[in-house]
């Protein structure tokens, strides 16, 4: 009896032991989890690509969290309430991103309509010489916007190039044939002299 009592306790002591192993070592990996979120560098994530490569490797990191097993009793809630809240962190600083890009991205948008109707006043003027200098400063403002949302980008282009090129044939077809006067006038000048 005494020889079995001693081996059932021997086993007992080494599986609460390795237990207490493999929660310690589950810990580990949970803070070092913890701390890859904590140290995510957000003044790097400056464009839509960083974040959702970011927010790939917060989901991986989340994704193994759950398949670590459970960290020692006194620490499990203490470092899920550390990972919680660098998890929140990440999300909310997404978020905050988002919104600032939409409203970015909204105010573009306006901007660039705005431009769009200066550029179609503009484009019956006969004023060619100052209506194609205030055309090139809207083109060059057009440059300095940032973008729009993809679904307008290509329509608000259209339109605003359109009004710029509505005046500058305009504009060609009445300086070409001022020209073609100017030459025949220099061959006369040409004969008289």
């Amino acid at each position: 009896f005494k020889a079995a009592s001693t081996n059932i306790n021997r086993r007992h002591q080494e599986y609460f032991e390795a237990k207490k192993d493999k929660e310690k070592e589950n810990l580990e990996k949970k803070v070092s989890i913890c701390e890859e979120i904590e140290n995510l560098d957000f003044s790097a994530l400056t464009g839509y690509q960083a974040w959702n490569v970011a927010t790939q490797r917060v989901l991986d990191l989340q994704a193994q969290w759950k398949e670590i097993g459970f960290a020692p009793q006194k620490m499990n809630l203490k470092v899920f309430e550390r990972f919680r809240a660098a998890c929140d962190e990440f999300f909310r600083q997404k978020s905050e991103f988002f919104k600032n890009a939409k409203n970015e991205l909204a105010n573009n948008l306006e901007r660039k309509k705005a431009l769009c109707e200066l550029a179609e006043q503009l484009k019956d003027s006969e004023d060619w010489k100052t209506t194609a200098d205030k055309l090139a400063k809207l083109q060059k403002e057009w440059k300095e916007i940032g973008p729009v949302a993809q679904k307008y980008s290509e329509t608000l282009w259209k339109r605003f190039v359109s009004a710029c090129d509505a005046f500058f044939e305009r504009r060609n077809a009445a300086t070409s044939s001022q020209r073609s006067v100017e030459l025949e006038n220099l061959k006369k000048k040409r004969a008289v002299i």
